[in-house]
Order: structure tokens, then sequence, then C-alpha cells
């Protein structure tokens, strides 16, 4: 789902209907178990934290097939050039023709190589790595990451009516639904938010959401039904291992089997993840975040942050849970 970044979110207008539909209010429980659906990257007493939807689809297929067409159009106006410039010197074309067509084959490909930058390079390139979303329960307030510097943190309270939090739809896909963030004012939507991934069933997120409702509203200590499922999986950090990780997750149990016969696919979407990472740089809450997000040392609700995907999941007990949380799942197809 790449909605947000193009089309981008619609701003300055009221909610739709469907929005208000799919509402998802405060202090009113979900009828499903509270899950963080593997987006989440810290948890304690004092605040829990999620990547936003974007880290899904960081580095993936729409970056590599993007990438590799930018490429290959200043690559094939470079060849043109100099195979153009050859016929020239030959007496093939006369100086005239050969600024023409050259010219003419510079803009061409520029601007397609422009069009794959503009709808979605920008957006994943040179960026950051994640875009944090921290929901701190003693401050009753809800932090979103945008970039650094001044105005680069938005912070709403928790709470309000004026930040709404809603099921969203993909523009391209209207299947896909993720946890959408609104914050109004005088009625208008002024800002746009996502927190966590993207999912096909709705429920999801309904587990994505009741996890935060409860830690926010009940405490660290109700924000779980089952004592394993109390571990953070996912890891944020660029590595090879969590690239690779990340790609067979995305591509799903069916063809982890065939990895290695397709290990081309594995390999280029595992590298374009990497480099895409390599290009960006980690994001740093401003100070006055910090100052109120301080864990004690010896919260006792504090969760482990794993140096890679999975790492704490690999407990039997844990792993156990999961898949039964899998089978649970399917029935929801």
């Amino acid at each position: 789902m790449l909605t947000g970044w193009y089309p981008t979110f619609r701003l300055n207008r009221p909610l739709e209907p469907e929005e208000r539909q799919q509402h998802l209010a405060y202090k009113a429980a979900q009828p499903v178990v509270p899950d963080d659906e593997l987006g989440m990257i810290r948890f304690n007493s004092t605040f829990l934290e999620f990547v936003n939807r974007t880290f899904k689809v960081k580095g993936m297929a729409a970056t590599l097939v993007s990438g590799v067409a930018a490429i290959g159009f200043v690559l094939f106006n470079a060849i043109l050039a100099i195979v153009s410039y050859g016929r020239y010197a030959a007496g093939g074309y006369t100086l005239n023709e050969y600024v023409l067509a050259t010219a003419f084959l510079t803009v061409l490909t520029s601007g397609l190589a422009y069009f794959f930058w503009r709808i979605h390079l920008r957006n994943d390139l040179f960026a950051y790595t994640y875009y944090p979303v921290r929901f701190n329960r003693k401050t009753r307030q809800v932090h979103f990451f945008v970039h650094e510097g001044a105005g680069g943190t938005v912070t709403v309270p928790w709470g309000d009516a004026s930040v709404f939090f809603h099921i969203g739809r993909g523009s391209q896909n209207r299947e896909l639904r993720d946890l959408r963030c609104h914050v109004l004012k005088d009625d208008q939507v002024t800002q746009t938010f996502t927190v966590g991934h993207y999912w096909w069933h709705e429920n999801r997120v309904r587990g994505e959401w009741e996890l935060i409702r409860r830690y926010m509203e009940e405490g660290p200590e109700n924000a779980f039904d089952h004592p394993q499922d109390r571990v953070i999986t996912l890891s944020p950090q660029g590595t090879w291992l969590n690239c690779y990780m990340w790609v067979c997750h995305a591509l799903g149990t069916g063809l982890y089997k065939f990895r290695f016969l397709l290990f081309p696919i594995y390999g280029l979407l595992t590298l374009s993840r990497w480099l895409t990472f390599k290009s960006c740089r980690k994001p740093v809450w401003p100070p006055e975040v910090e100052a109120g997000c301080a864990i004690d040392p010896d919260d006792p609700y504090r969760l482990p942050e794993p140096t890679f995907m999975g790492e704490f999941a690999q407990d039997d007990a844990k792993y156990q849970r999961a898949a039964e949380r899998h089978q649970q799942r399917q029935s929801w197809k």
C-alpha cells in the first residue's frame, strides 16, 4: 500500500462517511486479541513505540523496479550519446543533427528517470530508516515523527476528539487496511499519519489498536491477553539479516520453501532493501520528547529489543503461541 505517497493523503477536508463508520473509539474494547502485528519496536511502562506503514514497503519491489528503471534510462541515454557521437565523428550526422538528437534523448530519458524519482524514490531513498510513532501513557500524548528539526514532530493528546483513529483503506487496492490517524481542527483533517503495517484483514488492525488502547488506558500489565505474547519481534535495524528476514516474511510462507530456487528474487529484494536503509538515517526524537519518556532502570514491564527480527520468538513457548495465533487468523479469511 503506497497511499500517502501516491496519491498523497487529502487534507483540509471533512471526515468521510466511511472513515466515521470505521472509527476506532477510545475506551471501546475490540472483539479481538491484542497483537502488535509485527509493528512494535519498544515497550515499557512509560511508552509504547511503533513503526509507521512505510517500513513495510521500504526498499521492496516498488523501490527496486523504480530504481532499476531510473538508472536504466540514464545509462540508455549515455550509451546512445556515445553511439551518436561515433556516428557524428564518422560523418554520419551533421553537428546540428547530433546536438538536436542528443538533446532530445537527454530530455526524454531524464524526464522518465525523474518521473520514477518523483513518484516513489524520493520518498524512500535518503530519508529515514523508519518513522516511529510513540504513545506516552504518563504524559497522555502521542508523538508522530516526521523529520528532525523544528516542526518535525507532531504531538497530540491521547483521548481527545480531535485525534481521530480509524481503519483506513488503500487507494491502489481497496482490500488493504491500516491503522490511520487524522488530526482535526474545526472538523477539518489537517494532518494524517499511519501506525504499524497494512494488512488484508481489518481484524489485524483492530488487534493492533486494542493493544495500544489497553496500554494507554489500562496500563502495560493489561496490554496483552497471554504472557507469551509479551515479546518484541520486529527489529528496525537495516542489517543484511533483517533485510533478508523481512523479504522472507513479505513473500510469505508459501514461497519460503522455494527460497533457494528463487534466490535471484530474494537476493535482489534483500539488496534493494539493504541499500535503501544504507541511504537513510536513523530517526532521532527531539530532547523535549525524550525528556518525557524516561524509563525506570528497574521497569518490570520493559521488553527486550531484538537485534534481529524474531530473536526472542525463537523460544519454544513463544513460537507455539505465534503458531496458535496464526491458526486463529486463518478463520478470518
